[in-house]
């Protein structure tokens, strides 16, 4: 950690009131401006117009918790016609995923610092054509805490476009039912796959690894849910 500087408010991106000290981080995100934003108003300016940010008409996708990066990374690599937004809020994580970014010169990623509850307020109307999930916390105990419920769909009725997609990845057996289950009361969408075995089936050879997935596969021997909820209308 590190001292707070009197004459530099930096830290008013992230907190109400200054702290005592900061983590360097934080600090760091200043050195990786063209993949990293921090700064809420300038993400808001780019509300319905992130074309003109990543300056190609690309289809747009979302990732919420990207953590290190990799999922990022790997799909920028995969899809070079696509540009990808990813949300992140430790300044570690953030940090790490624009220096690999740098490293391999993608043009098609940013990384932004913002809460995945925040997306109509700098996503425009069917601005995205895919959002991702992989391994939200499950909340046990507190679901409603969750980030996929029927507050998420009321979000993606304004910023998916039709035939756009929710991807969702996780770990924990209930989280995957408890989303089957509700897929199945959504007006607007449609349950369009899903598999309690994602390494096992049709979809293993796309599957693009998260850092987390990489380290659960490596360790323990426990399968993986995945589903595709597609917008309808």
């Amino acid at each position: 950690m590190i001292k707070l500087d009197e004459n530099d408010d930096f830290w008013k991106h992230f907190f109400k009131n200054p702290k005592k000290a900061y983590n360097p981080y934080m600090y760091r995100l200043k050195e990786f401006p063209e993949y990293i934003m921090y700064d809420n108003e300038i993400m808001d300016s780019y509300k319905g117009r992130w074309n003109e940010y990543f300056k190609n008409d690309n289809p747009i996708y979302v990732e919420i918790g990207s953590g290190s990066g990799n999922f990022a990374l790997g799909m920028c690599e995969k899809y070079r016609d696509r540009n990808h937004i990813a949300l992140e809020l430790r300044f570690k994580r953030l940090h790490s995923s624009a220096r690999k970014s740098k490293k391999l010169n993608l043009s098609n990623v940013l990384f932004i610092r913002r809460f995945g509850e925040e997306l109509t307020e700098f996503l425009g109307e069917c601005e995205i054509s895919g959002l991702y999930i992989n391994f939200p916390d499950p909340w046990e105990g507190n679901e409603k805490n969750r980030i996929i419920q029927e507050n998420l769909f009321s979000s993606l009725d304004k910023v998916l476009k039709i035939g756009g997609k929710l991807f969702f990845k996780t770990d924990h057996d209930k989280y995957y039912e408890d989303v089957l289950q509700l897929s199945g009361n959504l007006e607007n969408y449609k349950l369009v796959y899903h598999t309690s075995d994602l390494h096992n089936s049709e979809k293993a050879e796309d599957n693009v690894l998260t850092e987390f997935e990489q380290l659960f596969l490596n360790k323990f021997q426990k399968n993986i849910n995945y589903i595709e909820i597609e917008k309808i209308k």
